[in-house]
């Protein structure tokens, strides 16, 4: 059986893959397209894309037999705004952000996995003069227990 955080990692991503025009969003997302951080690298062929990371988790010991964590999931999400196109990449930008935190807080216990999960933040990337590519960073903060001696066992 897979850790609660592994549970909820796969949820992130499978509620990204919904994130389509068809579905009332502003951007088509797709399985290949929505990925889950690789070292090896990820395929970046098709745009709009999003690359899923882990980040630093904290845990509480609680005076019950739990452990509470506070994971920070990083989404790195990239689009393409065509040079012709006569929308500024700043509305796309936040028509990105937008259709994110929809989709994300729309069940904010991850399938009933976590406690809650919050948005904590948006940057935009950095970007040069002619760079194919735009996009922005969301960092999301996700509150979940598992038990003390097996974190694949849930509260």
């Amino acid at each position: 059986m897979e850790t609660v955080r592994e549970r909820i990692m796969a949820n992130i991503k499978t509620t990204l893959e919904g994130v389509t025009v068809a579905n009332g969003y502003n951007f088509d997302f797709t399985a290949d397209t929505v990925q889950r951080w690789s070292m090896h690298g990820n395929r970046l062929a098709d745009l709009p894309a999003v690359v899923i990371s882990p980040g630093d988790e904290e845990e509480k010991g609680q005076p019950n037999p739990f452990e509470e964590c506070y994971l920070n999931v990083y989404l790195d999400i990239f689009f393409v705004n065509d040079e012709g196109d006569s929308m500024v990449t700043d509305t796309y930008l936040n028509r990105l952000q937008g259709d994110m935190k929809k989709a994300i807080l729309l069940d904010h216990t991850r399938g009933g996995e976590a406690i809650d999960t919050d948005v904590l933040g948006t940057t935009p990337f950095e970007t040069t003069e002619g760079q194919p590519y735009a996009g922005i960073i969301m960092e999301l903060g996700i509150r979940y227990r598992h038990l003390r001696s097996d974190p694949t066992a849930k509260n």
